[in-house]
C-alpha cells in the first residue's frame, strides 16, 4: 500500500543538508519519493508501507544528525 507521510526535519544547516537525506532515504527499500526543505523544515515521503514503516524512515533521519517527527498538521 503506497502511503506518504509529511515530517517536521530539525537541524538542518545548510542547503545541501535537504539532498543528503533525500539520497539517503532513496537508498531504503520501498521509498518512491522525497522531498525535503532547508527553509520549511519539512519533508514528504512517498512509501510502500509493505516494504518500510514511517518509524525506519525517522530513524533514518534522525541517525544523519537530524530531528525528524512526524508532522502534526497535514499539508496540502
Amino acid at each position: 500500500m503506497i502511503e506518504t507521510v509529511y515530517l517536521d526535519v530539525r537541524g538542518m544547516h545548510c542547503v545541501n543538508c535537504p539532498a543528503k537525506v533525500e539520497k539517503s532515504l532513496l537508498k531504503m527499500e520501498g521509498i518512491i519519493e522525497v522531498n525535503v526543505s532547508w527553509e520549511l523544515e519539512k519533508g514528504s515521503v512517498t512509501f510502500d508501507r509493505n516494504l518500510v514503516c514511517i518509524s525506519a524512515i525517522i530513524e533514518r533521519i534522525n541517525k544523519m544528525g537530524f530531528e525528524a517527527k512526524k508532522a502534526e498538521e497535514v499539508q496540502a
